[in-house]
C-alpha cells in the first residue's frame, strides 16, 4: 500500500492542528462530496422528485390531444322507412287520373307513368364512417390538482434534506476513515520502530553471550521478541491495507490510491454545556426539517380527501371533421366548445381516504417525537464520549512519558549486564503498548469529534 507518510515520531503528537492538515481533510471530503456514488443515488432521488413537482404543476395547464376513429360495418340493427307504403297509393291515383283525362281530353299533356316503389330499409351503422378530431381540456376547478403541487412540493424538499443528511453522514464516515487510517499508519510506525528497537536488543543480547555475561536463554527470549514484534507489524500493515481501502471507497477511487496523512492535535470545540448541545442539535438536523415536510405532505393529503367532495370543472374544445370519407369542407368539419362538470355525488370510499391520511400524519408526529429522543441521546453519547476521549489524552501521554523513562533505565541496566531479559522484554512491552495507547487515543478523539459534529449538526455544508 503506497502512503504518503507523516514526517514525525510520537513526539509530534503534541503539535497542534495545523493549517496544512485542516486543508487535506477539506480536500478530501470536497472529493468524496463529489465522487461518491451512494450520494450520487440521492441526489438522482431528489432530482426525480423535482421531475415529479413539475409534473404536477403542468397538471394546471391545458392539454392538446389528436383523436381519430375510421370504421367499416356491416349489418347490425336496422329501421324501415314505408316510403313506398305513402308514396305508392298517391301514385297509382295520379296515373290513374291522368290516363282519364287524356282520354277525354286530347289537349290534355302526356305524362310519364309513376312506378311503384319499395319501403326503403336503413342499418343503423354506416357501412364507412370516420371521426377525426382535436381536443384541448383545461381544468378550470380541479383541487385534487392544486393539493396535489402542494403535496409534491413538500415530498420534494423532503428528498433534498436526505440529500444533505446523507452529505452529513458522509462527511462524517471519511473524516472516521481518515483518523482510522491515519491511526493505522501510526501503528505501523510505532512497530517498525519497534523492530528496530528489538533487533538492536536481539544483537545486544548476542554480544553479551559471547562475551559470557548473559545465558543463551537471553538470546532466545531476544529472537522470541522480535518475532513477536513482526507478527504485530503484520496485523499493523494489514489493518492499514484495510482501513485505505475503505477510505478510498468512500471517495470512489482506487483501493490502492495514496492518502496524504499529516500530524494532528485536538481542535479547540465551541464551550457548550449538554443543555446547549441538544439545542444546536434541534436547531440544526435536517431530520427535524424533513419531518415538517413529511407533516406537511400528510395534511395536504388529508386536504385532497377532504375536497373531493367538491365538482370538477374542466372547458373542453373540440374541432376536427367527420363523415363517410376524409374532406375538409364546411360539410364535413366541426367545432364544439364544453363546459363539463364531474361531481363524485356519492363516494363511500372517501370517509376511509380521509381516516387513513389523518393516521399517516399522527405516524408522523410520532416519527418526530422519536426523532426527538433519539437525537437527543445520540448527543449525549457523544458529548461524554468525546469528553472521556479527551480526558484519555492526557492520562496517555502521562503513561508514554513514565513508559519512556522507565525502559531508558532498564535498557542501560541491560546493557551494563545489570538488568536480565525479562525486565527488558516487559520495559519495553509497557513502553510499545503506552505508545500505542496514545496514537488510539489521539486519534479516537478526533473520530469523537467527528461524532460530535454529525450528531449536532455543526459542520457546515456549505
Amino acid at each position: 500500500m503506497n502512503r504518503i507518510r507523516p514526517f514525525f515520531i510520537l513526539t509530534a503528537f503534541l503539535m497542534p492542528f495545523t493549517l496544512h492538515a485542516q486543508q487535506i481533510l477539506d480536500q478530501y471530503i470536497s472529493e468524496a462530496l463529489q465522487s461518491n456514488i451512494a450520494l450520487q443515488r440521492q441526489e438522482l432521488s431528489y432530482a426525480k422528485s423535482l421531475e415529479a413537482l413539475k409534473e404536477a404543476k403542468a397538471n394546471f395547464l391545458p392539454s392538446l390531444s389528436l383523436n381519430a376513429r375510421y370504421s367499416v360495418a356491416r349489418g347490425g340493427r336496422a329501421f324501415e322507412i314505408p316510403i313506398g307504403d305513402l308514396m305508392n297509393p298517391v301514385y297509382s291515383n295520379l296515373n290513374l287520373v291522368n290516363n282519364l283525362n287524356q282520354s277525354t281530353t286530347p289537349d290534355y299533356p302526356t305524362f310519364p307513368e309513376y312506378p311503384q316503389i319499395e319501403n326503403e330499409q336503413v342499418n343503423f351503422l354506416r357501412e364507412t364512417e370516420q371521426e377525426t378530431y382535436f381536443r384541448m381540456v383545461w381544468p378550470v376547478l380541479n383541487t385534487a390538482i392544486l393539493n396535489n403541487q402542494k403535496i409534491q412540493a413538500n415530498l420534494s424538499e423532503a428528498e433534498k434534506l436526505s440529500v444533505d443528511i446523507y452529505k452529513r453522514e458522509l462527511i462524517k464516515e471519511v473524516k472516521t476513515a481518515y483518523f482510522n487510517y491515519a491511526k493505522a499508519a501510526a501503528a505501523v510506525d510505532l512497530f517498525e520502530n519497534t523492530m528496530d528497537l528489538v533487533a538492536e536488543n536481539l544483537r545486544a543480547s548476542n554480544s553479551l553471550f559471547e562475551n559470557h555475561k548473559v545465558t543463551k536463554d537471553a538470546v532466545y527470549a531476544a529472537e522470541a521478541q522480535l518475532k513477536s514484534v513482526e507478527q504485530q507489524l503484520a496485523e499493523a500493515q494489514k489493518n492499514e491495507q484495510v482501513a485505505a481501502a475503505y477510505f478510498n471507497f468512500l471517495l470512489n477511487r482506487d483501493y490502492s490510491t495514496s492518502i496524504e496523512i499529516a500530524p494532528i492535535e485536538e481542535k479547540a470545540l465551541a464551550a457548550w454545556s449538554l443543555d446547549e448541545a441538544r439545542r444546536q442539535a434541534f436547531r440544526s438536523r435536517e431530520e427535524f426539517q424533513q419531518l415538517n415536510h413529511f407533516m406537511s405532505a400528510s395534511q395536504d393529503q388529508i386536504k385532497m380527501n377532504k375536497d373531493a367532495l367538491l365538482p370538477d370543472l374542466n372547458l373542453v374544445v373540440d374541432y376536427g371533421v367527420q363523415g363517410t370519407n376524409y374532406a375538409i369542407n364546411s360539410d364535413s368539419d366541426f367545432a364544439m366548445g364544453s363546459l363539463v362538470m364531474s361531481w363524485d355525488l356519492v363516494d363511500f370510499k372517501r370517509k376511509h381516504k380521509v381516516q387513513k391520511a389523518q393516521i399517516a400524519r399522527e405516524e408522523v408526529a410520532k416519527q418526530k417525537e422519536e426523532a426527538y429522543q433519539q437525537i437527543g441521546l445520540q448527543v449525549v453519547s457523544a458529548f461524554y464520549e468525546l469528553e472521556a476521549s479527551r480526558k484519555s489524552i492526557a492520562a496517555a501521554r502521562a503513561e508514554v512519558q513514565s513508559a519512556r523513562q522507565a525502559f531508558r533505565l532498564v535498557d542501560k541496566k541491560y546493557r551494563q549486564a545489570q538488568a536480565n531479559q525479562v525486565e527488558f522484554v516487559d520495559a519495553r512491552t509497557r513502553l510499545t503498548n503506552a505508545e500505542q495507547n496514545l496514537i488510539i487515543a489521539q486519534y479516537d478523539y478526533q473520530v469523537q469529534i467527528a461524532e460530535y459534529e454529525r450528531v449536532t449538526g455543526t459542520y457546515a455544508l456549505n
